[in-house]
């Protein structure tokens, strides 16, 4: 077990046409707390939606849509991710409504993230190579933290050291076993390293 929890991101390129078997069995696999559609074509992510939301809510997993509130709030779906600027929270929280998550990316910029929090964000996104701004984020601030792009067993120990939240990992899901397999490596060391 890991003592923090799992946030998947879909490849842009994601097509649940074909990878929709293999989703199901990463979700019941993984249990993530949330899987975002990186996408952020509006016809694409609504193709995606409305194939997916279904099997993903069914593993208790939040569906997540990437700079996409209006829609978002449209669709059922449980939240939005903004990428470029915390000046767009005021925006996206009318689109999205008051019920529904608003998380922001704030790269490795201490003033973003208190910009973003200020304005409303339910959570903020780190770079992978800013753990030093996790560790003070989760020592002085309630708002939940995700260490975002992580791809390595070292991102994922200093992001866990640092106390981060949640951890985002990108994933394809062309092969279930072969996109499990970088997931695993990934929680069994940090399993080791930090149990319980």
């Amino acid at each position: 077990m890991l003592p923090c929890e799992l946030y998947l991101v879909t490849m842009p390129d994601f097509d649940p046409s074909r990878e929709l078997a293999d989703l199901a069995k990463v979700l019941e696999r993984w249990t993530p707390a949330a899987l975002r559609l990186s996408t952020t074509d509006e016809t694409r992510a609504r193709s995606c939606v409305h194939t997916i939301r279904e099997t993903v809510h069914a593993h208790g997993t939040a569906l997540i849509l990437t700079d996409l509130p209006a829609l978002a709030q449209e669709l059922g779906c449980d939240g939005v991710h903004l990428t470029s600027s915390p000046a767009q929270c005021l925006t996206a929280r009318e689109e999205l409504g008051r019920d529904l998550q608003l998380g922001v990316f704030c790269g490795t910029s201490r003033d973003d993230a208190m910009n973003a929090g200020e304005l409303g964000a339910d959570y903020i996104s780190i770079a992978p190579n800013a753990p030093d701004l996790v560790a003070w984020w989760s020592q002085m601030m309630e708002l939940p933290i995700i260490a975002e792009d992580i791809e390595t067993e070292e991102q994922a120990l200093a992001m866990i050291k640092a106390k981060a939240d949640f951890l985002a990992v990108p994933l394809s899901f062309v092969d279930a076993d072969e996109a499990g397999a970088r997931l695993a490596a990934i929680v069994s060391r940090a399993a080791e390293e930090f149990p319980g």
